[in-house]
């Protein structure tokens, strides 16, 4: 949905490339009666230049002498391609000037759930969940967003695969990333992991044009942490707020690393984070305020240490966010690296051009 105009999307859609064959409507939502051959169109058009499509996110616009030209010519239709092991499309139909770019978080998102299941939603329930998460994902604040991919194990052990490494081939990514996780994994999923870490900025993807190989280059390490609570001054003018909070930080700076973990599945939930951004703006906020389902949640909070309740009411002891950094650790070992690898010195200066966009694009 485009900010202050009442567009939002004509149908989601997931469909299956068959080589030499015609590819597979598999559902579409909430328009169920769609063309198959809108469907062979729209891999057409991706495949214009490509005799086979590859994993990645796509933007293709309708032509004007086409078969649905009367009702679609010029509209954008958008796609993330789960790679050639799933063959799964998941493409978006806009309406006409509606524009793709605020779409590509969501898409990749929504397609890494249904990818991940393994199977094909079929209940209409699931469908319109699967529909109202697209639709809010679009309107998520970027900590929510990192926050929601963090949840996954997957994203995870590609980033810390990423800290450890700074740069590799999509490749050695897969391969490294499937030896630390306990579960059978598709190649397909896990790509499709690196291009949603790519959407949110902490991590790059690019074909390398020498090598013939794509490459995926560490942008931002991420840390998720407790940090002081806006409103502060509540715990300061309690003296035993005040004690309890010495306390806990005392506890808390020897337990921060695993209590890491659990931060992405409070703040990566939209009905835990709108109670924690009511917190921060509040600090203190009375118990029978709150709604049935907000208490559970406050309870919740409370067990994590993010909330106490004093005196009948919750207060904020601790603001749960994350941060990202830049991955100085990282380079430095990657430069140690360099010293005896003619190779990577190439791949450095890459790496260091690469950076130097991506933190310009952030300012």
């Amino acid at each position: 949905m485009l900010k202050g105009v009442n567009i939002m999307p004509e149908t989601i859609f997931v469909s299956q490339w068959v080589a030499r064959g015609v590819p597979r409507l598999l559902a579409s939502y909430p328009q169920k009666n769609l063309d198959p051959n809108l469907i062979v169109d729209i891999f057409g058009l991706i495949l214009r230049e490509e005799e086979e499509p590859h994993e990645g996110f796509y933007i293709v616009s309708y032509p004007e002498n086409a078969i649905f030209s009367e009702k679609y010519a010029g509209r954008n239709f958008v796609g993330y391609f789960s790679g050639l092991e799933l063959k799964q499309l998941v493409g978006l139909i806009l309406e006409e000037k509606e524009e793709p770019e605020p779409y590509r978080g969501a898409l990749v998102r929504i397609a890494l759930r249904l990818f991940r299941r393994g199977e094909i939603p079929t209940a209409e329930e699931e469908w319109e969940d699967i529909w109202t998460q697209m639709l809010a994902y679009t309107k998520m604040p970027i900590e929510q967003r990192i926050a929601d991919i963090f949840r996954d194990v997957e994203a995870r052990v590609i980033l810390s695969t990423m800290v450890d490494e700074g740069v590799l081939t999509l490749d050695d990514l897969v391969r490294k990333a499937r030896e630390k996780i306990s579960f059978p994994t598709t190649r397909d999923l896990l790509i499709s992991y690196a291009y949603a870490l790519s959407a949110l900025g902490v991590l790059e993807i690019r074909f390398d044009e020498k090598a013939l190989v794509e490459r995926v280059y560490l942008i931002s390490d991420v840390v998720f942490y407790k940090r002081k609570p806006t409103k502060f001054d509540i715990i300061m003018r309690v003296p035993a707020l005040k004690e309890l909070y010495s306390q806990r930080v005392s506890e808390y700076i020897s337990t921060w690393e695993a209590e890491a973990e659990k931060i992405p599945e409070l703040i990566g939930r939209s009905d835990v984070y709108n109670l924690i951004q009511r917190f921060r703006n509040e600090g203190l906020i009375k118990k029978d305020s709150l709604s049935q389902d907000e208490q559970t949640i406050a309870e919740k909070l409370r067990a994590e240490g993010i909330i106490v309740e004093f005196g009948g009411d919750y207060v904020m002891l601790f603001d749960p966010t994350y941060k990202l950094l830049f991955p100085k650790w990282t380079i430095a070992r990657f430069i140690e690296k360099c010293r005896e690898d003619m190779a990577a010195r190439e791949l450095l200066k890459n790496w260091l051009n690469i950076l130097k966009e991506a933190y310009l694009r952030r300012r």
